[in-house]
């Protein structure tokens, strides 16, 4: 089932002079269509610049289209009626936490999105439980939030949305302040999610190793989607990705020289252990 519809979407920003007058426009998305069913895992990757943020929120109207439609659950982003109800079926987690956290206490920003949606006090202390231990922080439910490492908070500003649950989660580069080992349970935790509650995930990502959790791998750059594939297949088009300022994972680097060398490898593994299974 489709949940998102985009077609022909065209995104301009002003330029302005000294005295904020418009003197030409920037185009930051190009003419993108394309459709994400209900509970894909889509993983957004390129270089700084080249759309992957404004894209993403263009689907819960925080940008509005120049040209073109987007269109979730069959609601327009461009019906102002409609806002509210996009808004309750994505949930959006930024780069920055400090962007998104508005409370002292962790608890509090936690429920804060359930406050101003007018849950029941029990409903809220249940769902906050599940979410922080989700997250593996629990032991923080009473911390003071300026107290937290820049990872924790960005797992604090998850928890708030998870809490929504949220038919469509997107995650804009969740893991860019957590270490290798946090970053892969974190991203297990939203596999899991994905998988078991049929969650559609859209996470952009710097780091090319995380497509590997992906059902499909959008590629960006200028403003346009270049590549729309598997991860196993987007790893073999490398010029794609070195046009968009993109180098291959180490171990799929290790694993192409390898097949040159006449080793039985397809070039497209991921891990140390796909690595392993074909050298044994």
């Amino acid at each position: 089932m489709e949940n998102i519809s985009i077609k022909n979407l065209i995104v301009d920003f002003d330029i302005t002079n000294e005295e904020n007058e418009i003197i030409s426009k920037k185009r930051v998305i190009d003419d993108i269509s394309l459709s994400i069913n209900e509970g894909e895992f889509i993983c957004i990757i390129g270089k700084n610049g080249s759309g992957k943020s404004t894209f993403v929120k263009c689907l819960n109207a925080l940008i509005l289209p120049s040209s073109g439609d987007v269109t979730i659950y069959g609601m327009n982003t461009k019906d102002e009626s409609n806002l509210i109800n996009i808004r309750r079926n994505i949930g959006m987690a930024f780069q920055n936490p400090d962007n998104q956290i508005v409370a002292s206490i962790v608890e509090e920003d936690v429920a804060f999105g359930m406050e101003n949606l007018g849950f029941e006090s029990e409903e809220m202390d249940k769902r906050i439980d599940e979410s922080l231990n989700i997250l593996g922080i629990k032991d923080s439910r009473y911390s003071q939030t300026n107290k937290l490492s820049g990872g924790q908070k960005q797992k604090v500003s998850l928890a708030g949305i998870l809490c929504l649950k949220s038919k469509i989660l997107v995650l804009d580069e969740p893991t860019s302040m957590i270490d290798k080992n946090g970053r892969i349970d974190l991203l297990n935790k939203v596999y899991e999610l994905n998988k078991n509650q049929k969650i559609t995930v859209i996470l952009i990502s710097h780091y090319i190793e995380e497509i590997k959790y992906a059902d499909r791998v959008l590629v960006m750059n200028n403003g346009k989607i270049i590549n729309d594939d598997t991860p196993k297949n987007t790893v073999l088009k490398e010029e794609i990705l070195l046009e968009a300022g993109i180098e291959l994972p180490y171990i799929t680097k290790l694993s192409k020289l390898l097949k040159e060398k006449g080793k039985n490898l397809k070039g497209n593994e991921f891990t140390v252990k796909e690595l392993c299974q074909f050298l044994k």
